[in-house]
């Protein structure tokens, strides 16, 4: 008797492994399709950064144009 309840204990474990995970995988899914269209970044209105020194500055603006082409 004692193998039989044993044998039924590992199965209930493993369906609810598997219900677990098959919940878990959903969930994933569905933020997923929520958070795919996200919030658009709006970078003209971004604050503009004034650490960089004058040389950075000329290099960003070098790679920018470059870019560009």
């Amino acid at each position: 008797m004692g193998r039989s309840q044993e044998t039924f204990n590992k199965k209930q474990r493993e369906k609810n492994r598997n219900l677990k995970k098959k919940e878990k995988l959903e969930k994933k899914e569905m933020r997923r399709q929520s958070s795919a269209g996200g919030s658009e970044i709006d970078w003209d209105s971004a604050p503009v950064n004034n650490t960089l020194s004058q040389d950075e500055e000329r290099q960003k603006a070098k790679h920018r144009n470059q870019n560009k082409d």
